[in-house]
């Protein structure tokens, strides 16, 4: 084989194994982080969006690295800094709730009326704070955990969850 040759070998190997380990990260961890962004975001279409953004990082990753490793970890965090982008984007234009979803809120069953309060209660925290209750309390991660995926101290994530804890409290109290 001829220099060319390898070199255009090497670059469908390495694509296959990319498409490959991708194909492998989305069957494990696609509905469960489509589940979480959903919760971090309170709209379906968007989180799916940003689902398929975090897994299209990480083929491009592993297209140009194959031996990268890439852990549930690094798709949440991923996720989770295109949800605070998507959320920073929203609170600068000012986004409203479109007429037929508000509608749709007016419904008599106890169990609605809790979950409404809580996602008014997430919605008001700042993308910080929310970021660290979602890890922590919604995908199981120690605030060591979430530290690492967020970038900052064990103590910071602690201490943002206990001050959005008493921040829906007292929103939820109302």
């Amino acid at each position: 084989m001829t220099r060319v040759e390898n070199v255009f070998v090497l670059g469908v190997d390495r694509a296959l194994e990319a498409e490959m380990r991708i194909e492998r990260l989305v069957s494990e961890h696609q509905t469960k982080l489509a589940r979480f962004v959903r919760r971090f975001v309170d709209d379906r279409e968007a989180a799916l969006d940003l689902t398929q953004d975090a897994f299209f990082a990480a083929y491009r990753m592993l297209k140009s690295d194959p031996q990268r490793p890439l852990t549930a970890g690094w798709l949440y965090k991923t996720a989770t800094n295109h949800a605070i982008s998507l959320l920073r984007k929203k609170k600068r234009r000012g986004e409203t709730l479109p007429l037929e979803e508000a509608a749709g809120a007016f419904r008599l069953d106890e169990s609605t009326a809790d979950s409404l309060d809580l996602q008014t209660a997430l919605n008001r925290l700042p993308a910080e704070q929310l970021a660290c209750v979602m890890l922590t309390s919604y995908a199981g991660y120690s605030s060591q955990e979430a530290a690492l995926i967020l970038n900052t101290s064990a103590d910071a994530v602690r201490q943002r969850v206990h001050r959005a804890m008493r921040s829906m409290r007292q929103v939820m109290a109302r």
